[in-house]
């Protein structure tokens, strides 16, 4: 399904002997700013208008401006700006900071700074939903017009590549029979990064977060990516449709972090920059719900499990459950480790499959000795329904529709993991009998 390039990579390492990476205390990588029209150039350095030292004193700051002079400051303050996204305020303080303006306000603000508006965890999802489509469209027209007006061939060839990777979200966003799509989350600057929800983030019950592995970016997966996050959207939606329960669902495709490629896959600077964008964004999600947490699960795959395995053992982020597939390892020892409840942790391990087993990054969270849950994914009759289910083959076929994996996925995040197999003979007892069981034994 994905590039396949990346588990070589990724396998490669063990079986030449060479020693795994060790994750190291985080390390900020440089800041990039993002690129705006000439129209929105920066204010001039002799303003009157005050500059945050830091990331954390940016509301104390910006509260006492006018709209006008905050956007001004925005344009000024660019790595600042992204410095808050990565470390942003604390979420209530930006909700009641957000609260205290105008809709007037809040519109000119979104329109003249949405890199901040649409990226700042406290921000109502649909405010950053409408600021975020905003600053696509209109940096994908400024590119398209650089473009048109003439440049040197080094300068069209990377500008051609960031309106694909651009045109890729906008794909992405196109709808079909599953929910609204909501840009929760942006970075218009190559490689980019983005988050594309999938449903009522402030009202669904159960939330999962897709994260991504290595070699799987923007430009070439964003559409695919939030394809597979549909695909479990419709099959958690499925699911208590047949097991007659209530709740709503949502989920999120999440390339909120830089990906590595082939130059840079075997070391942790990338994994440490994403665990500390993941756990924001789950933060962000706990925190807007004020009190009506939902539950949350993340499904990482590959290297997007270390970057998951490392906000989790640090203590950054609690979710509710975790299921990870092809991982290559990461640095907590045992599950009680990781801030999920006990027995919420899965882990799925493809036949050939090379990355699996290497413990490249750590420890191999599919060895006995983790504790975590095994999921099956080699395939079967589903004990529920009766229907057929493929089997998962290599690094990149976890996430097809119509496989175990995928299946056991969507009752993961709805908080089914009883019916979840595991390839033993208990999987023929996990039928809606089992429903009907713990039922009566509830109500005895």
């Amino acid at each position: 399904m994905f590039v396949g390039l990346a588990a070589i990579a990724l396998a490669m390492p063990a079986m030449l002997g060479i020693a795994p990476a060790v994750p190291t205390a985080p390390t900020p990588l440089p800041v990039s700013s993002v690129a705006l029209p000439d129209a929105t150039a920066p204010i001039a350095a002799d303003s009157a208008l005050p500059r945050a030292a830091d990331a954390s004193g940016l509301l104390s700051v910006v509260e006492p401006l006018t709209v006008d002079e905050l956007v001004d400051f925005v344009r000024a303050n660019r790595e600042l700006v992204e410095s808050a996204v990565k470390s942003p305020p604390p979420t209530r303080q930006v909700e009641r900071w957000w609260a205290s303006l105008s809709p007037t306000q809040q519109a000119r603000l979104s329109e003249g700074a949405p890199e901040l508006v649409g990226n700042l965890e406290g921000v109502p999802y649909p405010e950053r939903d409408v600021a975020n489509r905003a600053l696509l469209a209109r940096d994908i027209a400024s590119v398209k017009s650089g473009i048109a007006s003439g440049m040197g061939k080094r300068a069209a060839f990377d500008a051609s590549q960031r309106l694909v990777m651009l045109t890729r979200i906008e794909e992405a966003l196109r709808n079909d029979l599953s929910f609204h799509r909501s840009l929760i989350g942006l970075d218009t600057t190559m490689p980019g990064r983005a988050a594309i929800a999938i449903g009522d983030l402030q009202s669904a019950d159960y939330i999962s977060v897709l994260v991504p592995g290595a070699l799987l970016s923007i430009k070439a997966h964003m559409a695919e990516w939030t394809k597979v996050t549909a695909d479990i959207y419709d099959g958690q939606t499925e699911w208590l449709r047949r097991l007659d329960r209530t709740g709503r669902v949502a989920t999120i495709s999440w390339i909120g972090y830089q990906t590595p490629d082939i130059t840079n896959m075997l070391g942790t600077d990338l994994a440490e920059d994403g665990s500390v964008r993941i756990a924001n964004l789950i933060n962000g999600l706990d925190d807007m719900r004020n009190g009506r947490e939902p539950y949350v699960s993340v499904f990482a795959h590959s290297y997007g499990a270390t970057v998951t395995m490392l906000a989790l053992q640090r203590d950054t982020m609690s979710i509710d459950a975790l299921a990870m597939v092809g991982s290559p390892g990461g640095v907590a020892n045992n599950v009680s480790e990781l801030a999920v409840p006990e027995g919420h942790v899965w882990v799925g391990e493809a036949a050939w499959d090379p990355v699996v087993n290497t413990a490249f990054f750590g420890v191999d969270p599919g060895s006995p000795e983790f504790g975590a849950n095994p999921m099956e994914v080699s395939g079967t009759t589903d004990p529920v329904t009766g229907s057929p289910l493929t089997p998962s083959v290599g690094h990149d076929w976890y996430l097809e529709p119509g496989t175990e994996s995928l299946r056991n996925l969507s009752l993961i995040g709805i908080d089914e993991g009883r019916f979840v197999t595991d390839g033993s003979t208990s999987d023929a007892a996990k039928t809606l009998a089992l429903l009907d069981e713990t039922t009566d034994l509830g109500s005895g």
